[in-house]
């Protein structure tokens, strides 16, 4: 399937995704994660429009490969193909004891979830 890239009007900035499914339409991030689905394209490209850069801030978690565990995090820097994510406490805050950058490439639901 095609993703439709949305575009902030007044100055071209991506804000996300929209891609028709088999069952309707889903509203995506910037990397993909699909974080709202309608039967209508119109109302997911709105959902984009208004939500598409607010959904990145806030806790998610991410899957660590090494340790096999799930951790909290906060995203820090956010491409198509990439993800840039500090590991945190489960309340969002930096821990020193916990404190790590990871980088995910090409983030599925698998490795990259909204908390």
């Amino acid at each position: 399937m095609v993703k439709i890239p949305i575009l902030r009007q007044d100055d071209g900035e991506l804000l996300g995704y929209v891609e028709k499914e088999t069952s309707g339409w889903s509203a995506q991030t910037i990397f993909g994660y699909v974080f709202a689905r309608s039967d209508s394209q119109k109302a997911v490209e709105e959902t984009v429009r208004s939500q598409g850069l607010t959904i990145l801030q806030g806790l998610w978690h991410y899957y660590d490969r090494q340790d096999k565990a799930w951790y909290p995090c906060v995203l820090k820097e956010v491409f198509p193909n990439k993800v840039i994510v500090t590991r945190t406490n489960a309340l969002g805050y930096e821990d020193p004891a916990d404190y790590k950058f990871i980088t995910i490439e090409n983030p599925q639901e698998t490795d990259l979830v909204k908390s």
